[in-house]
């Protein structure tokens, strides 16, 4: 009776969930959010209080507001926690910017204390239910399956910032190819990185379009801001590129030039790499195929020659 219970109030509380988190159910702007995203100052203040705020933890409105300060605020706590241990990453927030924007470390503690109790308590709710084909499932079981769910969001950052960095590396060929048509054009350094930073799309071309901001507004030059894109992107290549840019203005060399030089330098790269992960990959594919084909394959063979060594076909 019990189990039948728990199990209808799971069904009940996901139906509700999935039915609040519609896009038809969930709460409109106001007039007054409306109205400052009509002026300029208005969106840079929305976009400032977006960024301290941060990203949606919930796709319901209701555990929005409900369930986020609780998982913020033990986030914090943990934050705290392993930072004082000395466990915690010291460039956490650099990786969630790349890999996770939006999303504080707060935010990021919680959700992976908050995703290792749901995996902890799979186990006791199926006990309770009497789910367990192969017995109870024993206390060791639950916190293996804690440690699972508090290091999936870390499994997450990593998968996340590796495919950005492939598609960064897979941009930046055509990125300089393209900085060397404008150079040999006729335009600037600045005017060539400028034109192809609002034709590239992507995460590439949006780090070159921040490069470009910060250095028309005399933040940073463009070898400064190419090599804090490099650092933050965690992409070696473009500080190749930065190097290269000031190597051309010092020396007064032809930028479009440099820029082919060092786009076919990256292509040799990438197809280095390539080979090596092919290499790697038939390595792999030795073990499937000890492991599983190989002993099918003996029995296949030896059976047949086994049966008529033994006169067991008689």
């Amino acid at each position: 009776m019990i189990a039948s219970l728990a199990i209808a109030g799971l069904f009940g509380t996901g139906l509700w969930l999935v039915v609040t988190s519609l896009p038809w159910m969930r709460r409109r702007p106001d007039l007054a959010t409306e109205l400052r995203r009509l002026s300029a100052q208005g969106r840079i203040e929305l976009e400032a209080d977006r960024r301290r705020v941060g990203s949606a933890v919930f796709a319901s409105p209701t555990l929005e507001r409900v369930m986020r300060p609780l998982i913020e605020d033990a986030g914090a706590v943990l934050g705290r926690l392993m930072a004082r241990v000395g466990v915690a990453s010291p460039d956490l927030e650099r990786r969630l910017a790349t890999g996770w924007p939006g999303t504080t470390p707060a935010q990021f503690f919680g959700q992976k204390l908050a995703i290792g109790v749901l995996f902890f308590a799979f186990f006791p709710a199926m006990n309770l239910a009497g789910l367990h084909p192969f017995g109870p499932w024993p206390v060791w079981i639950w916190l293996a399956g804690f440690g699972l769910g508090f290091l999936q969001p870390d499994w997450l950052l990593e998968r996340r910032i590796a495919r950005r960095r492939k598609a960064i590396l897979l941009e930046l060929p055509t990125v300089l190819d393209l900085l060397a048509m404008a150079a040999s054009a006729g335009l600037s350094p600045e005017q060539a990185l400028a034109e192809v930073s609002r034709q590239v799309r992507g995460a590439l071309g949006d780090g070159l379009r921040v490069v470009a901001r910060e250095a028309s507004l005399g933040t940073a030059t463009h070898p400064e801001g190419l090599r804090a894109l490099a650092e933050q992107e965690g992409v070696p290549e473009i500080v190749s590129m930065a190097d290269a840019w000031q190597s051309a203005l010092e020396q007064g060399l032809p930028l479009g030039q440099v820029m082919l030089t060092l786009a076919d330098t990256v292509r040799e790269r990438k197809r280095a790499t390539l080979i090596a992960e092919g290499e790697k990959s038939s390595v792999r594919m030795l073990f499937p195929v000890v492991l599983f084909i190989f002993p099918v394959f003996l029995v296949v063979l030896l059976y047949p020659a086994g049966v008529q060594l033994l006169g067991l076909s008689e």
